[in-house]
């Protein structure tokens, strides 16, 4: 098979085959990564191609194969996706709104009609086949025509590396930086015109949290991404301390590029945002127990910070498939979150403590931005995400180990390599047939 990856110009300068956390198009080099490794798995030769529509026909890049068309997955963007011709062109895509842009609901001097490839429903109708990954996804696809779509969500790790469990040699190999998220210590990194200054006692603090009694919570997100409720989670976890008088900790891996140009853009403009659409500055969370970690960090490292934790909590509104949410349930995490779009086919109460929503317009950047006229999504209040905070540390030790094994367990049913290798290797038979 053939792939044309997410790969872009810089990456390709930069010699990168994995994009670290924060790096353009991150999220489709997480899911060509995992796919990669599925293809290995599964005895599949994969070849990359850098820019498909230069070739005339497909036989160019392969040696014969018997007849059967080789199969050309892209892992791009929408506007990015390009067809080879002669072969089964395959568009992996993720997608979070009721809609899907099209010229047809457009008016006609919009600044999107400059290219043709602004029309989703286009360019996926060109495809021979369209992956999604989730059920939401397909579903919205199909209510605007397309029919020759398949659930393909990226698989799941779900066996720990060898020394995962060893938390003090852990500790020892990463000294994963953070920044207390309170009023002087942001307002001081804004203002520092070099590298922003970290403890580097994340994985120590949350140790320390957790053998005091304390829970521990982690998040991960790009701050520059509205669908990603961010106000929520942090007004929601200042209120519920202040509420409980606990000493939990939540810790938020920031996506960044890891400059300290990003980090300050992140905290003064891309942050800002999401408290201006809440209604409150976000000077109003003031907290020493919300820990930002803004560096690039390896997939070891993340996976230390799963390790580290008890729950995990996403208040996204919308997600294509929710890669965090997946590994830290792999990983064993009980996940807080709505079961809304993508989540919606794997939070459910018995293993996850799910939070209520209810209906909200989309943020008018969006909107504007892809061309979606009176979309709405659903989000969780801070209010409610205090209530499933109070839940989670009043959990039962007993409870929590059943449903963090039950978490596991459906990730691995679901996602897991072996059963995405089986459903994949017969869509590939069926395409390149």
């Amino acid at each position: 098979m053939i792939y044309y990856s997410h790969r872009t110009r810089k990456t390709l300068a930069e010699g990168r085959v994995y994009l670290p956390l924060g790096y353009a198009h991150y999220s489709y080099g997480s899911v060509c990564q995992k796919f990669l490794g599925l293809f290995k798995r599964g005895g599949i030769k994969a070849q990359e191609v850098l820019m498909p529509e230069i070739y005339a026909n497909a036989a160019h890049l392969m040696p014969p194969n018997g007849g059967k068309r080789p199969v050309h997955v892209a892992f791009k963007p929408y506007e990015e996706i390009r067809i080879l011709k002669g072969a089964a062109n395959v568009a992996h895509v993720a997608w979070e709104f009721a809609k899907v842009p099209d010229f047809a609901g457009l008016p006609f001097d919009h600044p999107r009609r400059d290219n043709v490839l602004n029309d989703y429903v286009h360019v996926l109708g060109m495809a021979s086949e369209v992956w999604v990954g989730c059920e939401y996804t397909k579903s919205v696809f199909e209510a605007h025509g397309l029919k020759h779509v398949q659930v393909m969500p990226a698989p799941i790790e779900t066996q720990p590396t060898a020394d995962a469990e060893d938390d003090e040699h852990l500790a020892g190999m990463y000294k994963i930086g953070c920044l207390e998220f309170t009023r002087e210590a942001i307002a001081g990194c804004i203002d520092s015109t070099g590298k922003p200054r970290l403890d580097n006692s994340t994985l120590f603090r949350a140790g320390e949290c957790r053998a005091n009694g304390g829970r521990v919570f982690f998040s991960v997100f790009n701050p520059g991404d509205p669908r990603k409720n961010i106000a929520t989670l942090f007004l929601g976890f200042q209120e519920y301390l202040r509420r409980t008088k606990r000493n939990d900790l939540l810790i938020v891996k920031l996506v960044l590029e890891g400059s300290p140009q990003s980090v300050r853009q992140a905290l003064s403009t891309q942050m800002p945002k999401h408290f201006d659409y809440a209604g409150v500055p976000v000077s109003f969370v003031d907290c020493e127990n919300i820990l930002l970690v803004p560096e690039l960090l390896s997939a070891r490292a993340l996976e230390a910070l799963y390790r580290a934790a008890d729950f995990y909590i996403c208040t996204s509104a919308a997600e294509g498939q929710g890669l965090p949410v997946q590994e830290a349930m792999a990983a064993g995490l009980v996940p807080i979150s709505a079961a809304e779009t993508a989540m919606a086919d794997y939070i459910k109460p018995d293993h996850a403590i799910v939070l209520q929503t209810s209906e909200a317009p989309i943020p008018l950047q969006v909107s504007e931005a892809y061309g979606l006229l009176g979309v709405s999504w659903r989000l969780a209040s801070h209010h409610e995400l205090v209530r499933a905070l109070q839940q989670a540390a009043e959990m039962p030790q007993d409870e929590y180990e059943r449903r963090s094994r039950a978490a596991q367990a459906f990730i691995e049913k679901q996602y897991g390599f072996d059963i995405t290798r089986k459903k994949l290797l017969k869509r590939m038979k069926e395409l390149a047939a």
